[in-house]
């Protein structure tokens, strides 16, 4: 593309060259030349050297070139000086037009960041750079709209980290804070790339599991449960082993489109959980049909 604009501007110097050399036979006006630099200089977007570089040698080619029509001494010496004005004209003309879209294009890119910052600012959580409550509301109403299309299930995960208040206690709040972002970043590489994981506060996490049963999302956090359990956080020379306490609930079992009242069931699920002795998954469904899964699991 620049090369193309490149080509156009070189033949578009040449043509006014050649114009105003022929026109010298005829008059000594050197208006066409003008013409030439300053449409140039103000339509085409050049980099200041190139333009300085296509000016320079546009206005070495006129210092000679028109010396082969011009015959009075005094005459080429006024259309040189004049030649070199309409250069100059048009080169500052190039210029400006360069450092305005310069100063613009910036601009937008700026407004661009910001924009991106503060979006992040309002749908991500600082610490774990996951999504937050406002945004997990926004994609749980477009999963329950995506459910009233296609009928299919989604589940919601709600995990909780079991005793933390003694980890913060013990190793203080940055350490704390560690251990709540390698489990964010553990539970983004453990899940689809269609479900989403996001902090609701505090050690509390929530995955949405679209097009998932609620016996997949059992076997699903069951599974998750044992490999956070097993592996080992370390935060600087401090090794920690953690828990987590799961609660399992279908958006299918509620009407409301509300985040408030999805993460209540699956909320009360999780306190059965932390009830049972931690470390546990537990499904927001009736006893029987909990208990026959307590029964499959065994």
């Amino acid at each position: 593309m620049f090369v193309l604009q490149y080509i156009i501007v070189a033949v578009i110097m040449a043509s006014g060259i050649a114009i105003v050399t022929i026109d010298q036979l005829i008059t000594t006006n050197i208006t066409p030349f003008l013409l030439i630099c300053i449409i140039t200089g103000f339509v085409f977007l050049i980099r200041p050297l190139i333009s300085f570089m296509v000016y320079l040698i546009t206005y070495v080619a006129y210092y000679y070139l028109i010396a082969l029509t011009i015959t009075d001494h005094y005459v080429l010496i006024s259309n040189r000086i004049n030649g070199f004005a309409a250069v100059g004209i048009g080169f500052l003309l190039s210029i400006m037009l360069w450092r305005y879209n310069y100063t613009n294009i910036t601009q937008k890119w700026r407004i661009r960041m910001q924009q991106e910052q503060l979006k992040q600012m309002a749908y991500y959580d600082p610490l774990t750079d996951l999504p937050n409550r406002r945004l997990l509301e926004k994609v749980i109403k477009r999963e329950f709209s995506s459910m009233q299309r296609t009928g299919h299930e989604t589940i919601i995960i709600v995990l909780d980290i079991d005793n933390f208040k003694n980890i913060n206690d013990t190793y203080g709040h940055p350490v704390g804070d560690d251990i709540l972002r390698q489990l964010a970043s553990f539970l983004k590489s453990n899940v689809r790339e269609s479900d989403t994981v996001s902090r609701f506060g505090g050690e509390e996490f929530i995955i949405l599991m679209p097009k998932t049963s609620v016996e997949r999302g059992y076997a699903f956090a069951e599974r998750l449960r044992k490999l956070i359990m097993e592996k080992r956080f370390t935060v600087g020379s401090i090794s920690i082993q953690i828990t987590c306490s799961f609660g399992v609930s279908s958006m299918r079992d509620i009407s409301s489109q509300t985040l408030d009242a999805y993460y209540s069931l699956a909320d009360n699920a999780l306190y059965l959980a932390k009830q049972f002795g931690k470390n546990r998954v537990e499904i927001a469904c009736e006893k029987e049909r909990r208990a026959d899964w307590r029964k499959k699991e065994l």
